[in-house]
């Protein structure tokens, strides 16, 4: 007799172009159809990157867009009873409305999990989320989060008991990235085959903090002003008017390439020596993964999971947050000495075959939600 497949209805805010949004893509994609039936809820909007779905794999846009609706745990729990899924799965924020919808949805399971803050959360959460959440936690069957850092922070948040949020860290598809030809890319972007690019990819908003890396860029062209040097900034956002307005007050606009949106990450990597990241704050960035797996060396702020990610001396440096004058010290020194850079680069990679790996998180995904079943 054939098993009945696993109905999981995957909730989140949108599928936008992002770290969270990935993970869930390639979970919805990358389970086994024949043990999971998957769909993806997003309240906000679609968002371009859904059209990465399998074919298979439904999305249902709520259509909430950018305003407060108090109508959507209403909403979602009429998709959740006409859907009947065997599990609910809430990604960061959105679990706060799928914990009220579940009310009017009785009979499913809900589990959670937690993928990093927002600039807003730095320092820690307003009162009012910290007690929704603590209720969100307490609802749900089960809750995870995708790096040590991140369970510690909203444990000692919401008083949850740290043993009762489990750690499922994100996993890159190494054949994906391998996959990328870069042939030409250096060429497209304007870059010559000698020069040392740093590279970002990033939102360009104020959590990434991307100035810094900017400021750091403008301090190494001060240090070798006959370096071939270009820093290549991958990404959009509300910031990125003032760092064009920085970048073109201090001349540096032969130097730095901004090249906006980018559905082809992997191969734009390619064009990059080491890849920088000046967030103030990150759950467990698939960017910093993705260039890992591209065998780049890795100079980052210290922050999120970025410490489990990434070996101090081994695959790249960490340094403190808005530290401009560390960085570009750091990236002067792997532009000094290429062959560290390269020994970086290669154990960056091996580090990725060993712990973050597609395959490793799909299977952790699917035995997570077979015990969630069991229990």
């Amino acid at each position: 007799m054939r098993e009945r497949k696993i109905k999981i209805l995957h909730v989140i805010d949108s599928l936008d172009i992002g770290g969270m949004e990935r993970v869930v893509i390639d979970v919805a994609n990358g389970l086994d159809a024949a043990k999971f039936e998957q769909i993806v809820c997003c309240l906000s909007r679609r968002g371009e990157a859904a059209n990465e779905l399998r074919d298979d794999v439904r999305c249902i846009d709520l259509g909430k867009g950018d305003r407060a609706d108090r109508c959507m745990p209403w909403k979602l729990a009429r998709i959740i009873r006409r859907e009947r899924p065997d599990m609910v799965h809430s990604q960061s924020w959105s679990g706060v409305d799928t914990a009220l919808a579940m009310a009017f949805a009785p009979g499913v399971r809900l589990v959670h999990s937690e993928h990093g803050r927002n600039f807003h959360d730095l320092h820690g959460q307003s009162r009012a989320r910290r007690i929704a959440r603590h209720w969100l936690y307490q609802r749900a069957n089960a809750v995870f989060a995708i790096s040590a850092e991140v369970r510690e922070f909203y444990c000692r948040q919401t008083n949850f008991p740290l043993e009762r949020m489990q750690l499922i860290p994100n996993g890159v598809d190494l054949r994906r990235m391998d996959a990328a030809d870069g042939n030409g890319v250096r060429e497209e972007l304007g870059i010559k085959p000698e020069e040392f690019v740093i590279g970002t990819v990033a939102r360009l908003d104020k959590n990434k903090d991307t100035m810094t890396l900017a400021r750091a860029f403008a301090k190494l062209t001060t240090i070798n002003t006959d370096a071939a040097l270009k820093l290549l900034i991958v990404g959009d956002g509300e910031q990125r008017a003032a760092l064009e307005q920085f970048v073109s007050e201090r001349g540096l606009n032969r130097n730095v390439i901004f090249a906006g949106m980018r559905r082809d990450v992997p191969r734009v990597l390619k064009a990059m020596n080491v890849f920088a990241l000046s967030s103030l704050s990150e759950g467990m960035p698939m960017t910093v993964l993705e260039a890992m797996a591209a065998r780049l060396p890795i100079v980052a702020t210290a922050v999120g999971a970025l410490p489990e990610m990434v070996e101090e001396g081994k695959t790249g440096f960490l340094l403190p947050v808005g530290d401009a004058a560390t960085m570009a010290e750091r990236l002067h020194r792997l532009m000094l000495d290429r062959q560290l850079a390269k020994t970086f680069g290669e154990t960056a990679r091996r580090k990725v075959e060993r712990d973050f790996t597609i395959e490793r998180m799909l299977q952790r995904y699917a035995e997570f939600y077979v015990s969630v079943l069991k229990s």
